[in-house]
């Protein structure tokens, strides 16, 4: 984790770069593809951030040994959006879950995933924007891989609102902007490759 100062943006492209750089000494992978989900930027912002950010996720990548170029998917996660899916009268949300890929923004692959259905209010889909996928990942079903991982968060069993990573991410954020000292208190090396969930 990194820390800002309270309503600064933050450059994320050194953390990023850093932490898969780390990644892939500890677990000594040489991966052959990388799919980057993204939380917290808003429509404004995805062409920028995703410029910022991609050039170091792929220097991290063209660390390992291989120096081979590493294909990549960068996609945008959006929490906070007007869109809502409702069944054809009307009467109630869409289940728990739910896909839906027919609703395409206007320049970028898009798609939602319904990841909860709460009984007494409409249900509050996650957009992901597609803001960069490599032509050799053009087989690659991203949206049903981002479904599959709001399935996977452990010791959950429904659905998700946010594919795992980036849950657990927001998990282990959250816990460390909770420490007074914003967690330099902890011994990090300790936590380092663990994971961090409910």
């Amino acid at each position: 984790t990194a820390k800002r100062e309270a309503g600064q943006e933050m450059d994320l492209g050194r953390v990023i770069h850093s932490a898969v750089k780390n990644a892939m000494q500890a677990l000594q992978v040489d991966p052959m593809s990388c799919i980057v989900w993204r939380d917290g930027v808003g429509d404004g912002a995805i062409a920028q951030v995703a410029s910022d950010e991609i050039p170091h996720v792929r220097d991290a990548l063209t660390y390992s040994n291989s120096k081979k170029e590493v294909p990549l998917a960068y996609i945008v996660c959006q929490k906070r959006i007007a869109t809502k899916f409702l069944s054809i009268d009307g009467s109630q949300g869409l289940p728990a879950g739910t896909l839906v890929t027919s609703l395409q923004g206007p320049d970028k692959e898009t798609f939602y995933i319904n990841g909860t259905c709460p009984p007494y209010s409409t249900p509050k889909p996650v957009r992901y924007v597609v803001a960069q996928k490599d032509e050799s990942l053009k087989d690659c079903a991203l949206p049903e891989t981002t479904w599959a991982l709001c399935h996977d968060y452990p010791n959950w069993t429904g659905p998700i609102k946010l594919p795992a990573p980036v849950q657990m991410a927001h998990k282990l954020a959250e816990l460390a902007g909770s420490i007074p000292d914003c967690g330099e208190s902890i011994q990090s090396s300790a936590f380092t490759g663990k994971m961090h969930f409910l």
